[in-house]
């Protein structure tokens, strides 16, 4: 077996074609999912194969998994394109999985209203699997919920673009590159006049939700919080929350 990096460290693990990791409550609501996704033609998710005690075990989606936007494939222009079309499909598929499931469903993250689709609650350049300038699949499913798709699309613009101020470590684009980028992924993903308008503010609220969860998560002694909001990351979103809200008619411009 093969340990594989990311947020979770030293706890998932590639065995061939299928990749081992930590299971909770809501892994069962997850791969219902997941196989509503495959149902519905949905190529690019991990099929979920078997939840045994306190691990889950679903399929290896292949292709290369960098969450670096200054990275020359992962931020390249046709990259971000297809990011977009690949959240647009996903969102397609996922109709429906809430009025035909008639099992208890149990999710990491609260629901958020009107319960429009299962988002996926995470759509970030590190939980996508590429293949040259071209997004290919999606993993890590934890924090899929019920949601507004404007939910998962603000937080999608927000990672992808970034939203965040260039003088903080790791962002490699200008604020003018950034809302350059905003742009070409709503318009990728289709979205509409009236979802372009609620975009800041919808960041905003993302955001503060996220935060939220995250110290009261910390708060009721998750070891992976702790960890993020002793790094700083719970300081990082509300710096970011300032930073969209101080340059949101320049970005309503640039969407509109």
């Amino acid at each position: 077996m093969k340990l594989l990096g990311g947020g979770r460290a030293g706890q998932i693990w590639r065995d061939g074609n299928t990749v081992i990791r930590p299971a909770g409550a809501w892994t069962p609501t997850v791969h219902r999912f997941l196989r509503h996704l495959r149902s519905r033609g949905f190529p690019g998710a991990p099929d979920p194969i078997e939840i045994t005690g306190n691990q889950e075990v679903v399929s290896y989606v292949s292709g290369r998994v960098c969450e670096d936007l200054s990275d020359q494939f992962v931020g390249s222009e046709r990259m971000l394109l297809s990011a977009a079309k690949l959240l647009s499909d996903f969102h397609s598929a996922s109709q429906g999985f809430l009025e035909v499931d008639r099992e208890v469903q149990t999710w990491m993250l609260p629901p958020q209203e009107p319960r429009q689709i299962i988002c996926h609650g995470d759509y970030a350049p590190y939980n996508v699997a590429t293949a040259g300038h071209a997004v290919v699949g999606i993993i890590d499913f934890d924090t899929a919920h019920p949601a507004p798709r404007l939910w998962d699309l603000a937080y999608s613009v927000y990672r992808w673009a970034p939203l965040s101020d260039p003088a903080n470590p790791h962002v490699t684009f200008s604020l003018n590159e950034q809302l350059r980028r905003a742009e070409l992924f709503c318009t990728a993903y289709g979205a509409t006049k009236e979802e372009r308008l609620q975009l800041p503010e919808m960041i905003c609220w993302r955001l503060q939700a996220l935060v939220d969860f995250m110290l009261a998560s910390a708060a009721a002694g998750d070891e992976t919080f702790v960890e993020d909001v002793v790094a700083g990351d719970a300081r990082l979103y509300l710096s970011d929350m300032d930073y969209v809200r101080s340059h949101r008619d320049r970005l309503l411009k640039a969407l509109c």
